[in-house]
């Protein structure tokens, strides 16, 4: 009787294997999707809040840059008979105002080199959000995946625990040794002890997720994902376009190659003299007085330094930047193809083995372990067959529940890669 409905609950579980899916975890009202994490990162961590000071910091510069030199006031008394310090025997004063210009288009070069500088910064912190994110994205999908492995390691044990009462029956039937039911209990402790470990990791990366945020790494965290519709790959070609105009790094060294050529031109705008204004008062009642009309008004060039030696070092060291500039954009595009290249590969295997587990893999483990269990518990089966059976299927499992969160992180890649930023 006992071995009857020993059978007809192992039949019944076996037949349940065919409806087994893919272990997802249900959202719960404190659930975060990505989205919401993304915005939380981007508000709160203090990485972007540097990078945001540091463009402000570059952007102040440049009224600096166009405000005029700071003017000179002085007064002169001259001539002093005996003492330079003698004023009140002064017999002649002036007041002077000076005033130092530069070179028409200086002030403003230079101002815009600082523009391009701050553009460049600003580039700099959406390469900071896409890097970020993509950083967000592989531990949420990780999380998720583990979860799944973890659902999937509970389910692990109570087929095992099935296992168990069948070996348990033949036992008590003199039908099987009593060391069936010891490897049994073995694999279902080794199957608990593998909840426990991915338990630590699904923690770990729960504080991962948290620190992005800008939160306590042992703050409680629920995720959720949302659903959507399937993801086509689209041509690697579409791709590179994509990347090519939106990606952040690449708009950064573009600015960098503006701000070399804007120094360049600043550079040759050296050979152009610059110039000082005076102006005088001619006072005609020391040593302090302001009495009389008479003015006067001098103008200076500043020149070039002998031979344009400085100018000349200028210019070269200006040119080597903007060769520089345009070889760092050149590298930072070529490297850009490499990583979409490495992305897109990695995206294509992973559907096929997605596919093939979907399509053959896991169907064919659920099959021979219901088999294999059908035949063991009705005295027509191997003990280590069904052992074998079992730990292939909970393999299989493990691979279903880690290619999803695969595809997501590779697909986090890809976005990475382009230049794909929060939305």
């Amino acid at each position: 009787m006992l071995l009857s409905m020993a059978i007809c609950s192992a039949t019944v579980f076996a037949a349940e294997l065919d409806q087994i899916e893919t272990p997802r975890l249900l959202p719960t009202t404190e659930s975060m999707t990505l989205p919401q994490l993304a915005r939380e990162m981007r508000a709160r961590n203090p990485q972007f809040l540097r990078a945001s000071q540091e463009k402000l910091q570059i952007e102040a510069r440049i009224p600096q840059a166009l405000a005029w030199d700071q003017p000179m006031i002085g007064m002169e008394q001259t001539p002093v008979p005996h003492s330079p310090v003698n004023f009140e025997r002064s017999q002649g004063m002036s007041y002077r105002l000076t005033q130092t210009m530069s070179f028409p288009g200086k002030k403003q070069l230079a101002a815009d080199i600082l523009q391009a500088q701050a553009y460049s910064a600003e580039a700099q912190i959406d390469q900071l959000m896409v890097q970020m994110l993509a950083e967000l994205k592989r531990q949420f999908y990780m999380t998720l995946a583990m979860q799944q492995q973890a659902e999937v390691n509970r389910n692990t044990v109570e087929r095992l625990n099935q296992v168990k009462q069948v070996a348990k029956v033949r036992y008590a039937n003199n039908a099987a040794a009593f060391v069936d039911y010891m490897n049994a209990q073995v694999a279902q402790s080794s199957a608990e002890n593998a909840m426990f470990q991915t338990q630590r990791q699904i923690d770990v990366a729960r504080q991962n997720i948290n620190n992005l945020l800008g939160r306590d790494p042992d703050r409680d965290l629920q995720l959720q994902l949302e659903a959507g519709g399937a993801q086509s790959l689209p041509p690697l070609a579409e791709l590179m376009l994509q990347a090519q105009q939106q990606h952040p790094e690449l708009r950064d060294y573009a600015f960098r190659m503006e701000a070399a050529k804007k120094n360049l031109a600043l550079a040759k705008k050296a050979y152009y003299p610059d110039m000082q204004l005076i102006l005088t008062k001619i006072s005609n009642n020391p040593p302090l007085g302001l009495a009389g009309n008479s003015y006067g008004v001098e103008v200076d060039l500043v020149l070039p330094t002998w031979f344009f030696e400085r100018e000349k070092a200028g210019v070269n060291e200006a040119n080597a930047g903007v060769i520089s500039a345009q070889a760092s954009a050149e590298v930072a595009w070529r490297q850009v193809q490499l990583q979409i290249a490495n992305a897109y590969s990695q995206l294509q295997q992973l559907f096929k083995e997605q596919e093939l587990l979907q399509q053959r893999r896991l169907p064919e483990a659920q099959a021979a372990y219901r088999l294999a269990l059908n035949g063991y518990a009705n005295n027509a089966g191997d003990f280590n067959g069904l052992l074998l059976a079992q730990q292939n299927l909970r393999d299989t499992e493990l691979a279903a529940a880690l290619i999803g969160g695969n595809l997501q992180q590779a697909w986090a890649g890809l976005e990475a890669a382009i230049g794909k930023g929060l939305e």
